[in-house]
């Protein structure tokens, strides 16, 4: 983000005006309204903090307010606050702004609890805390933020892809978890990414099993071109190199980025180098994979990358490829990293799938090409559990309790869940389609479903549909047609049990077709 520079088509504006916020639980926070105040005449400070009205010494550019500031949101150019005014209540604090529209620019929070939680904060706002170095680092980065700043749009969102939710029914929310900045947040069945907010960190694409999400800057096809360079420098070393991914940060503390067998490649940020990107490499000759990991990675990246390495580990092992040709490294244990990666043997092709559409696709083309005349070491083809949260697996249906109304299957998202009613009610399941995104057990109205993470390794079974439960259909009473299952017929009699007496025809009348039970409501 820098001041001046051409905006993208799809990007945003920041648009700072000056006017810098001061919070604090002390009359201390004083003593850096002045200091900012002096390095910054231009800027137009309020100071929320007890005790700071009593003084007299402030600087003409310093409004002391007073009070404690009790929330407060936004980002660069547009943050709101509340003051307590009274123990149990606050009002909007935007009249001392300066601006127009009653919002601050900047913020400088001294609290001893910060306002904002996020692990990385918005743009604008400072919380050093009790760190001497971290506010003076604040200082000096406040009088620069001012005017206009640019910054690209990072992820484009097709919501007809999102598992989020359907029907009413909440499903998966994987990105949510991972979003260090909150900026994405629940609306409804889908999801809204607050473009301000969000920092471009890429963790909510790598999280997305549906490829609803994805990142655009750069973008996969960039990143495959990057991929490729690199790779075109394989001849000039052993067969089967270790190829080390690191970002920008990892790169400054990097013992070194040259090493015999070793091919180093800089993607920024890291998640945007992703598990399809990860298997491409393996696939495209490459020994091993190692993932460097720089100390300021935000914890839900780090968490997420190791879950999603962990994942693909388990899966490969099934397939009879040592899991230690994927490697997480901190930038200091790169070496060490390098040493214990298992090579893949070497090739005579390139192991690429076939070519097919969308993320899951891509991610089981991938694993199943490598897999492709592996020894299995008399592995047998049955699943292989997956941690919880992992987002391949399959769905299991009680089927004492399924009454085959299919509602799971309006509520799948990919199509993994399929069912019929004519000739006969039939539930069925293709696993190689299904995210584990939660809305067929949240959606069963007779909680029938439950989700069971596991991968499983042969690629025929994962790709056919299978028969999860059946039933006859029942005829009626009257006419003999058969037009209901029976499990649902049962059900229905049980639920409508206590209230009998309101059906015209009573609780038999639910034994007849919609045909029959209309006439005989006609004939009496």
């Amino acid at each position: 983000m820098a001041p001046g520079t051409p905006i993208p088509h799809d990007g945003v504006v920041y648009r700072s005006r000056a006017s810098v916020l001061i919070t604090g639980d002390t009359v201390s926070a004083a003593e850096a309204a002045r200091e900012l105040a002096r390095r910054a005449p231009n800027l137009r400070i309020a100071l929320f903090a007890p005790g700071v009205v009593a003084l007299g010494d402030l600087p003409t550019t310093v409004k002391a307010v007073g009070g404690r500031i009790v929330s407060l949101r936004g980002h660069l150019g547009r943050f709101s606050a509340s003051v307590r005014v009274a123990v149990d209540k606050a009002e909007d604090a935007g009249i001392f702004s300066g601006n127009a529209d009653r919002h601050f620019d900047l913020v400088l929070d001294l609290c001893r609890e910060p306002l904002l939680r996020q692990s990385v904060p918005p743009h604008g706002y400072y919380a050093p805390g009790d760190d001497p170095a971290a506010l003076a680092q604040a200082l000096d980065s406040l009088p620069q933020l001012t005017g206009d700043f640019h910054k690209p749009k990072y992820v484009d969102y097709r919501p007809q892809l999102c598992a989020h939710g359907a029907m009413g029914v909440a499903g998966c929310r994987r990105c949510l978890d991972v979003c260090a900045t909150r900026a994405i947040r629940s609306s409804g069945e889908k999801i809204e990414v607050d473009v301000f907010l969000c920092q471009g960190c890429a963790s909510c694409t790598l999280a997305c099993p549906s490829g609803a999400l994805g990142f655009q800057h750069p973008a996969p096809g960039t990143l495959q071109e990057l991929l490729d360079e690199c790779l075109e420098k394989r001849g000039e070393i052993a067969p089967g190199p270790i190829l080390v991914v690191h970002d920008a940060a990892a790169r400054h503390v990097l013992p070194f980025t040259e090493a015999p067998g070793a091919l180093f490649l800089e993607v920024n940020p890291l998640p945007a180098f992703s598990d399809l990107l990860w298997l491409k490499a393996l696939a495209a000759g490459v020994g091993g994979l190692v993932l460097v990991l720089a100390p300021t990675t935000p914890p839900q990246s780090r968490h997420l990358i190791e879950f999603t390495l962990e994942e693909l580990r388990t899966m490969l092992a099934e397939l009879g490829l040592d899991p230690k040709v994927l490697q997480i490294a901190a930038p200091r244990d790169v070496p060490m990293a390098i040493e214990q990666t298992v090579r893949l043997p070497v090739m005579t092709a390139p192991a690429a799938g076939p070519a097919v559409d969308g993320k899951r696709e891509s991610l089981l083309a991938l694993i199943d090409a490598l897999g492709a005349g592996r020894q299995t070491d008399g592995r047998t083809n049955a699943p292989r559990a997956l941690a919880m949260g992992a987002t391949f697996g399959t769905v299991l249906v009680d089927t004492g309790k399924c009454s085959l109304c299919l509602a799971c299957t309006h509520l799948c998202p990919t199509g993994a869940l399929g069912g019929q009613l004519d000739p006969a009610p039939l539930l069925s399941f293709t696993e190689s389609l299904c995210i584990q995104c939660d809305l067929c057990r949240a959606g069963c109205p007779e909680q029938a479903i439950a989700l069971q993470p596991r991968f499983l390794p042969d690629p025929i079974a994962r790709n056919a549909a299978r028969e999860l439960a059946n039933d006859q259909l029942e005829a009626c009473s009257s006419c003999g047609t058969p037009f209901i299952g029976r499990r649902k017929l049962a059900v229905s009699l049980v639920l409508m049990q206590e209230h009998a007496q309101d059906l015209p025809g009573g609780i038999d009348a639910l034994r007849m077709c919609p045909n029959c039970r209309q006439r005989e409501a006609m004939a009496t």
